[in-house]
């Protein structure tokens, strides 16, 4: 390479430089994939690269050809002139010949995914060759790494048992080599190429899903694998192949195919058959018939060419949705769907995820899988849909907030899943009265079920905020006392989250949770009329002293603060002072009729201010430091949008269960849209905190997705989830993994890399670097990789993982297996790259082992260290997950110090007289 890989990717306009043996590989991918999107000094570089040598010359570039460097082709430069260039191409005039020529870069980037086998089949063989480059270059760029060519016949996926299918679909034998390569990759757009590539990718169980080898009858199964290799795959016309080769569309083959749990034998687990999910995909209101709708349904079980006819010709939205309803009933409802009496139930709570998305998911987080208890929650919410402007406001906060409450306490091990899912239950059969509570039914559950089982407080508030707060462990209930810098600690996460909620609650300014409770018994008590006069005094006595307390915002704030389409709160203090005037007369009068008519106002009263209480809780969990901007502007939670300022009717109704995000539109304050539910998704940014700020940042090369993602899987990291035994099991299978990798030989690396499913490319790439640059070998592997290397199962350390969201995305942490990936490359707009680069989640495990700290100070740690990867990675685009992965092991161990000892200011580790602790640095 004449200058030099440095020097190169300058010039084509790629930071950071890509691994000289990765270098075809990437300049392919970020040159090519999408020509129009170059800069013009790229293109003016190619073009210099392109021109005709005159006089025995070589083309004038700006590379000077004594740097040069040695960077891996397949194949020799006679294949390449004699198939692909069609002309004498010399072997120092090859790199700049292939760059300058898209079907040739992409021609090679195909090559370098290729075993050696097959390498050597397609060199001797270059009239095939010669006809991908004429016809199908950008699909041989795209899907080759599942051919496999031996012994003169070509192996397709799945073996022999799968060879008759191909065949059928092919139109070709496999012995014939040459025509059935032709066929493959120029059939149909290179869609049969990319089904043939997305199986071979696939771990076992679901490439016999996909085949159809867990169907009995061979007859049925041809039938039905025929059926998905025509009309299923042509259903997904979101197809750009040629002009992008590595894009894919949102939810398209592969994603639908992946995400569909199988048994071992490759069946679709429970639910799985065709009557259920052709009645959920029909309509999308929530039946309140399910059980008759599911009488004589087809229990024929679903397979890949149903699901992809059934997915693919939904539009993008609706095959998204589609595929969450699959995912959610997979994950929720495999066990309980073996009950014949619940299958009306799961209609209903499957056919409400797309109205109702984070009322499942939070649910779902609770531990809850009784389908009737999720029937139930969709019923009494699809109830409060219709209900729009200040009342709609009042009834969505109570509900969602009540919700969120009970799973923040679950999530903080204050509730169990039992105890969580007996108040929902409880929540939802609550009564309702013109789309209101008119009888303080929910200041009564919540008073009477969910703080009477908490411990007691100083107030109700307290028990409430404590709850939320959780215990001093997950492990043992008890604060972990540890040495730190020679000074004794001891690690309380309930302390330190009490005292943040305290200081927040305080610069919120709103009522206590005290006062609404207070205010919905008084007015319950005075309706039922059976209160004394006596009893209606002391009750003028507690309200006027809660008067008392309460600050009263201005019109211009509650007006200023008041989402589209919701009018402001009433005068909440005047409010409360009419009521209190009126039965000051009433006892004055011994008058109890009138006392029993203030009743109804301080029910209406209590709506309110539970209503406004419930929503300040709920922010106050997640606004992250108390000293933070965020609180500059006061309580934010006024500023909610359950989306009633929305026109279009499904759009609203959507909007009010939505994912939440953060909104930042012109002369509108900053708020956050969408559901209460999740809003540690929407305010994950403030989970993280930058301890620097005296370098100067650059604009940040993450995509606003991955920033998201990143963000979030810090935020919906629990604590109480972390073990130390997982913590040392992570650090000891990570340093095993990493003693094979250094010992690694060109003999050995291609049973290891089987082991981890790893990418054909880059198991070419790591030979040729064992060869040439062996201490760099060690860098092409990523921490999940090191942890299943030696011997870690990924999924046992889930709790350590990334949050997935948008890839069968639950609101929970996943540690994604080795070998994965590339099934979710190539879709930037879904964040699904970071998703897969748990890297600074493990790094940091790895860092509190050696420190000899406790797991559960991982998210403390993390919130300064996410911070500063996502500051300062700088991948060369967003499906650069290599640099992110060794980007985060630049995390020295004196800034993770930094980040540990800024945890013992307002964070859990706190200083302790009691007693010695663990040593630690």
């Amino acid at each position: 390479m004449p200058g030099g890989t440095a020097a190169f990717a300058h010039a084509l306009g790629i930071d950071p430089v890509p691994d000289r043996a990765r270098f075809f590989s990437e300049i392919s991918r970020l040159i090519y994939d999408n020509p129009e999107g170059r800069k013009p000094a790229v293109d003016a570089f190619l073009q210099s690269l392109r021109q005709k040598p005159a006089r025995g010359r070589l083309p004038v570039v700006t590379l000077d050809p004594k740097q040069s460097e040695l960077v891996p082709v397949p194949l020799t430069a006679d294949v390449w002139s004699d198939a692909i260039f069609h002309r004498r191409v010399a072997r120092d005039e090859l790199v700049t010949a292939i760059v300058a020529d898209r079907t040739a870069t992409l021609i090679c980037h195909g090559l370098i995914a290729l075993d050696d086998e097959t390498l050597a089949y397609l060199g001797e063989h270059s009239s095939i060759l010669a006809r991908l480059a004429e016809r199908a270059a950008p699909m041989f760029a795209a899907f080759s790494s599942g051919l496999h060519i031996q012994q003169n016949r070509v192996v397709p996926p799945g073996g022999d048992a799968a060879v008759p299918l191909w065949e059928t679909v092919t139109l070709e034998k496999v012995t014939r080599v040459d025509r059935f390569v032709a066929q493959l990759f120029e059939l149909d757009e290179g869609r049969l190429a990319y089904l043939y590539d997305t199986i071979g990718q696939f771990d076992a169980p679901h490439r016999a899903f996909t085949l159809g080898l867990w169907m009995p009858n061979a007859q049925t199964r041809a039938d039905r694998f025929k059926a998905l290799a025509t009309t299923g795959i042509d259903a997904f016309k979101d197809w750009h192949i040629r002009q992008q080769p590595f894009g894919r569309a949102a939810y398209d083959l592969s994603m639908v195919l992946a995400r569909l749990q199988v048994d071992e034998g490759g069946a679709a687990i429970a639910p799985g058959s065709r009557g259920l999910w052709s009645r959920v995909f029909a309509g999308i209101e929530v039946p309140d018939d399910g059980a008759k709708q599911m009488r004589g349904a087809d229990d024929d079980p679903i397979d890949a060419a149903w699901l992809t006819e059934t997915l693919g010709v939904a539009d993008v939205r609706q095959r998204g949705d589609r595929l969450d309803q699959i995912a959610f009933g997979q994950r929720v409802f495999a066990e309980a769907w073996k009950g014949a009496d619940v299958r009306g139930d799961v209609l209903a709570a499957l056919r409400a995820l797309p109205r109702f998305r984070t009322l499942l998911f939070a649910l779902e987080r609770m531990g809850i899988t009784s389908p009737a208890v999720y029937a139930a929650a969709v019923h009494h919410a699809s109830r409060l849909s219709p209900l729009d402007g200040r009342r709609g406001f009042v009834a969505q906060a109570e509900l969602q907030g009540s919700i969120a409450l009970v799973a923040r306490m679950t999530r903080a091990r204050a509730l169990t899943a039992a105890r969580a899912q007996t108040l929902i239950e409880h929540l939802v059969a609550l009564p309702i009265e013109d789309g209101r509570d008119a009888s303080g039914a929910l200041a009564a559950w919540l008073r009477d079920e969910v703080i009477a089982a908490l411990p007691a407080g100083d107030d109700l508030e307290s028990a409430v905020i404590a709850a939320m707060a959780g215990p001093a462990s997950g492990e043992s209930g008890k604060a972990a006392r540890v040495m730190w810098e020679g000074q004794p600690y001891r690690l309380d996460l309930g302390a330190a989250e009490r005292q943040r909620l305290r200081r927040v609650r305080e610069k919120q300014q709103t009522p206590p949770l005290d006062i609404a409770l207070d205010v919905a018994t008084a007015g319950a008590a005075l309706a039922s009329q059976k209160l004394s006069l006596e009893e209606v005094q002391s009750t003028t006595v507690r309200l006027r002293r809660h008067a008392s307390t309460m600050s009263q915002r201005s019109r211009q704030e509650d007006e200023e603060d008041a989402p589209a389409g919701v009018a402001p709160p009433p005068p909440m203090r005047d409010a409360l002072q009419k009521s209190i005037e009126e039965l000051t007369k009433a006892v004055a009068g011994k008058d109890l009729k009138r006392a029993s008519r203030a009743g109804e106002p301080l029910l209406e009263l209590s709506n309110d201010l539970l209503a406004q209480t419930l929503l300040s809780l709920v922010y106050a969990a997640y606004v992250g430091d108390p000293d933070g901007t965020i609180l500059l502007a006061g309580d934010v939670s006024h500023r909610h949008d359950f989306g009633f300022g929305v026109k279009d009717t499904e759009h609203r109704l959507r909007t009010t269960w939505a994912v939440p995000h953060a909104d930042v539109s012109p002369n509108t304050p900053w708020h956050v849209s969408g559901s209460l539910l999740g809003l540690d998704v929407a305010l994950a940014p403030l989970a993280l905190r930058r301890l620097n700020y005296e370098r100067v940042l650059e604009a940040p090369r993450l995509t606003s997705n991955e920033r998201d993602v990143f963000a979030a899987s810090v935020s919906l990291m629990n604590p109480f989830a972390l073990r130390d035994a997982d913590r040392d099991a992570i650090a000891a299978a990570i340093a095993r993994g990493r003693a094979r990798v250094r010992a690694l030989t060109a003999s050995t690396l291609e049973s290891l890399a089987h082991e981890i499913g790893m990418e054909r490319a880059r198991r070419r790439a790591i030979g040729w670097t064992i060869a040439h640059e062996p201490d760099r070998a060690i860098s092409m592997f990523t921490l999940t990789e090191l942890l299943a290397l030696g011997g870690g199962r990924p999924g046992d350390f889930d709790a350590w993982g990334m949050v997935t969201m948008a890839a069968g995305w639950c609101g929970c942490s996943r540690l994604t297996p080795p070998g994965q990936w590339p099934t979710l490359a190539g879709r930037p707009q879904l964040g699904l790259t970071a998703s897969t680069v748990a890297d600074v989640n493990l790094h940091i495990a790895m860092m509190l082992q050696e420190m000899r700290l406790p797991a559960a100070l991982a998210p403390s740690v993390l919130a300064g260290a996410m911070q500063d990867f996502i500051d300062e990675v700088r991948p060369t685009d967003d499906g650069d997950w290599l640099t992110m992965a060794r980007t985060a092991l630049t995390l020295s161990r004196e800034r993770v110090e930094d980040y540990v000892a800024a945890a013992t200011a307002g964070g859990p580790l706190m200083p302790d007289t009691d007693g010695p602790g663990v040593a630690g640095p």
